[in-house]
């Protein structure tokens, strides 16, 4: 008979939608639901069947001779068992999974485990894998299994995946039985939560923008309205809200944890937890179910003049865990979409009048890509939400650095070349400076320039993304939006004597 152990390989993409396939009973006064596959009969006849995931399915036949599923109840030679439930996060994010489930071992070196398998039978994440007998089944007897997802025999962990992912294949492989398999998924009692735009109530995961938090603001001087950048050589203060999602229904527990604020240079794209510097740390949180809290962290010493973004981390790992775990070297937007816990914020504030009729900023590139070159894109952005276009009322100029320039190939929409290194942009509704070029786990530092001549048709309130899109650890075959900065820009009368920050 045909043996071969399951591959588990790790790789981190998004998330799949897989459609049900089990049903699914809701204790609400114990937070829990049930998917049930199967029928708990003895192994009596007829069989029911199961609803592996075509990624499963294909897993299987790419790694076994014999492709497809046995159903339940049946004890066959030379056939895995693949079930997939799937919808798991549908009441928010998972702090507890068991699973029980009744064998009949018939193969003297069968395993069972968990896998989860993209459409064409890819892993996406690490699963987990034990033998039968190991599990308290001997060869040529029917026992039942029970396993805690959060500790598995060997030491293993699935719930971050489980949230990360949504649903896990169960695999029996190859010639035992399985009557039943029941999974028992605990919602957390606290979903705590910082919006990442305006749109955002806690959902991963989140729909971009990732890095314009309403949640997140600076105040150079404490109890401010409203958001300003910091201002060096002065303490200045972060405020960050917290949400508790709940749930209200059933109540939920008041979240108990620690929030973390840090910041980095103005750019695009960074990398955790490598780009980022802790500004400070409040502990001791309580947040009701349902609440609203906004926390002040003192910011006491700014490194120097410039702009800087923030990030912020709510960190309860027993009733609030992240979704995605956050490893070394990983990409901040990536964490930030699937990890409702962290919400990040570049927004930069820009006051031109008369008096300052133009300001630069530095806006960092970041390679994503610790050992190769990548391909990257700048975007000009107009926001949606935005009545009117900057770029009709003043001048925008986009400065490269040397190393960028000259690689540059001047591909790209919107854009007029102004100088030395050097381009204006001239569509009002945004431009591209496509195909640049980034040093292996390079850092670029482009100057972004806003200029107007102030005349009652300028005065106003204008909104300006720019935004990197490049390649990253997670997919490296594709550009894609990996960070940005949004420029508020108030264009003032002459009675305005703000000065420049730089």
């Amino acid at each position: 008979m045909h043996r071969q152990q399951p591959r588990l390989r790790s790789i981190l993409v998004s998330a799949l939608s897989l459609l049900s396939l089990v049903s699914v009973a809701w204790g609400g006064a114990a937070q829990a639901q049930t998917f049930t596959s199967g029928v708990a009969d003895g192994f009596a006849m007829p069989t029911e069947p199961v609803s592996p995931s075509a990624g499963m399915l294909a897993y299987i036949a790419a790694n076994y001779g014999f492709p497809g599923s046995r159903a339940h109840d049946d004890v066959s030679a030379d056939r895995w068992f693949a079930t997939t439930f799937t919808n798991l996060r549908r009441n928010g994010p998972i702090c507890g999974a068991t699973l029980r489930m009744t064998v009949r071992n018939l193969g003297s070196n069968d395993s069972m485990g968990f896998m989860f398998n993209g459409p064409g039978g890819t892993p996406l994440a690490a699963g987990w894998g034990a033998s039968l007998a190991s599990l308290g089944v001997a060869y040529n007897t029917t026992g039942t299994i029970l396993l805690n997802l959060a500790a598995l025999p060997g030491g293993g962990n699935l719930l971050p995946t489980l949230n990360a992912q949504g649903f896990v294949d169960v695999f029996v492989q190859d010639d035992s039985g399985v009557d039943v398999a029941t999974l028992v998924i605990t919602q957390c009692r606290v979903d705590v939560y910082s919006k990442d735009n305006v749109n955002d109530f806690g959902n991963t995961p989140t729909v971009d923008p990732i890095w314009v938090s309403p949640d997140i603001r600076v105040c150079q001087n404490a109890g401010c309205v409203g958001h300003q950048n910091p201002e060096f050589g002065q303490p200045n203060y972060v405020y960050v809200t917290l949400r508790n999602n709940g749930p209200l229904a059933p109540v939920g527990n008041v979240a108990n944890g620690t929030l973390h604020v840090y910041y980095t240079g103005s750019g695009g794209a960074a990398i955790w937890p490598n780009d980022w510097a802790l500004i400070g740390t409040v502990t001791g949180v309580s947040l009701a179910a349902g609440a609203v809290q906004e926390f002040m962290v003192p910011w006491n010493s700014v490194p120097a003049p410039g702009h800087y973004c923030l990030l912020t981390r709510w960190v309860s790992p027993t009733q609030d865990p992240m979704t995605l775990a956050e490893v070394t070297g990983s990409n901040t937007l990536n964490n930030t979409r699937w990890n409702n816990n962290l919400a990040w914020k570049n927004v930069n504030v820009v006051n031109l009048s008369p008096l300052v009729p133009a300001r630069d900023f530095d806006f960092r590139l970041r390679n994503l890509l610790r050992d190769t070159h990548g391909m990257a894109r700048l975007e000009v952005r107009i926001p949606s939400s935005t009545s009117a276009s900057f770029l009709e009322r003043g001048q925008l100029f986009l400065t490269l650095p040397p190393e960028l320039w000259d690689r540059w190939q001047r591909q790209g929409t919107g854009f007029e070349m102004a100088g030395e290194r050097t381009v204006r942009i001239v569509n009002p509704n945004g431009a591209i400076l496509d195909g640049l070029t980034l040093d292996p786990g390079g850092e670029h530092h482009v100057n972004v320039r806003f200029a107007v001549q102030a005349t009652a048709a300028t005065q106003g309130a204008f909104q300006v993304d720019v935004v990197q899109h490049s390649a990253s650890e997670e997919n490296r075959e594709k550009v894609e939006e990996a960070g940005g900065v949004r420029f508020d820009i108030t264009v003032g009368q002459s009675s305005d004597t703000s000065t420049p920050r730089k």
